[in-house]
């Protein structure tokens, strides 16, 4: 969907189609637990920048009094939009490990849709196997998109099980750069597209717990 409206952004603004990312997006992940206090779902709220705000709502024809606040029958209109076109082999930019490995994220669901401070808040629940946070192991989520259209930066983490705490690891923009460099930077956008770099600006959340 972020690349959806990188036409819109072309035409906006020409020297932002050559530059990557296009979107920026704060992000809040919080963990939802079962009656037996395991992770069984993360909710993950996007908070995007003014600009994307505004290209979203003009391409929709939304909020025309330009008050930057939406009806009920807007939300309605706009509820899950980011969540649409998603391409086939995309994760939906959140990313979980453990001990064992990759954990597979089941679908989206959109809960709610709305304006903050002059920008578009969204949130969305991704469901998870419930899953045990065992002491001494860690579960390290990452919310970025491959294609590094969208910066996403981790601001928060909420829910944690009681006894568990989460350390918030930003990424090292210049050696993300320097590796970037290696693969040939390039303004085209198939360069993105095929190397998908996102990976190397990824924040990440390291989540661990005590024993009991």
């Amino acid at each position: 969907m972020w690349r959806g409206l990188i036409l819109i952004c072309c035409l906006v603004a020409a020297p932002m189609a050559r530059a990557h990312p296009h979107v920026f997006v704060d992000v809040t992940l919080t963990l939802e637990t079962d009656a037996e206090g395991r992770v069984d779902a993360i909710e993950v709220t996007w908070v995007y920048d003014p600009l994307f705000t505004m290209l979203v709502l003009s391409d929709r024809g939304l909020d025309p009094d330009a008050d930057l606040v939406l009806t009920e029958e807007e939300k309605a209109l706009l509820l899950g939009f980011d969540l649409e076109d998603w391409p086939e082999g995309f994760d939906g930019a959140l990313f979980a490990h453990d001990a064992e490995g990759a954990l597979e994220l089941g679908p989206a669901e959109a809960l709610s849709v709305g304006m903050r401070d002059g920008a578009l808040v969204t949130r969305h629940r991704r469901p998870v196997e419930a899953l045990e946070l065992d002491a001494g192991e860690m579960l390290r989520l990452e919310p970025y998109d491959p294609y590094y259209y969208a910066s996403l930066s981790l601001v928060g983490v909420e829910g944690l099980p009681e006894g568990c705490t989460a350390r918030i690891v930003p990424p090292d923009t210049d050696a993300a750069d320097a590796r970037v460099a290696e693969m040939g930077n390039s303004d085209d956008e198939m360069f993105f597209e095929e190397a998908k770099v996102g990976v190397h600006y990824a924040f990440a959340a390291e989540v661990t717990c005590a024993g009991s």
